[in-house]
């Protein structure tokens, strides 16, 4: 658990007292999860709230025409699907395995209870909410440019996603298709290869 800490510490500025983190971390399940397998899908009503241990998820909603790739969730990254958890209803996102992944989960219920406990825990989870609608932002800063700036942002900023993450999923994310995708690994195989 000492690596889960410090990733949870690395995740914001704020840090949560060593006592406070302990009780969290108490609060935690171990989950694990294969490749492709869902830890919350489509339409399902999953209230609790989970914390990346190992591996890397992502977060993916359907168009109307097919999935796309929102966001992806490295370890210390904390998972709620916000419809459920608030309001009970169907989550529209899917979280989805892109690597074997271990996440730790807490039921909603201890987690309330401890936000309602502990000022220090309530303030930590506002600030890591800050930070995570600073990472969507973030991303169109990431995302910019023609798909080849797109790719290779990618590469430079999140290396662990093109090592580990199929092609399927990170061109969808980019915005363009498996086999252009392929293209740019070509083209910057000089870089890929480091």
């Amino acid at each position: 658990m000492e690596t889960l800490r410090k990733q949870l510490d690395a995740e914001i500025d704020y840090r949560m007292r060593d006592e406070t983190m302990d009780e969290f971390l108490s609060l935690m399940t171990e989950v694990e999860l294969k490749r492709n397998q869902p830890l919350i899908d489509y339409g399902e009503c999953g209230r609790d709230v989970y914390v990346v241990r190992r591996g890397i998820l992502r977060s993916a909603y359907f168009d109307g025409l097919k999935e796309q790739t929102l966001a992806f969730c490295l370890p210390g990254t904390i998972i709620i699907s916000y419809y459920a958890f608030c309001r009970g209803n169907p989550s529209f996102s899917k979280y989805e395995a892109c690597c074997p992944s271990t996440v730790m989960k807490i039921p909603r219920v201890k987690f309330l209870d401890l936000a309602d406990r502990s000022h220090d825990f309530a303030k930590w989870m506002m600030m890591l909410s800050i930070y995570q609608l600073m990472s969507f932002e973030r991303k169109r800063e990431i995302m910019n440019g023609d798909a080849g700036e797109r790719f290779e942002a990618l590469i430079i900023n999140r290396p662990e996603i093109i090592r580990n993450v199929s092609s399927r999923v990170v061109a969808s994310y980019i915005g363009i298709t498996p086999e252009y995708l392929s293209k740019l690994k070509r083209q910057f195989a000089h870089i890929l290869n480091k």
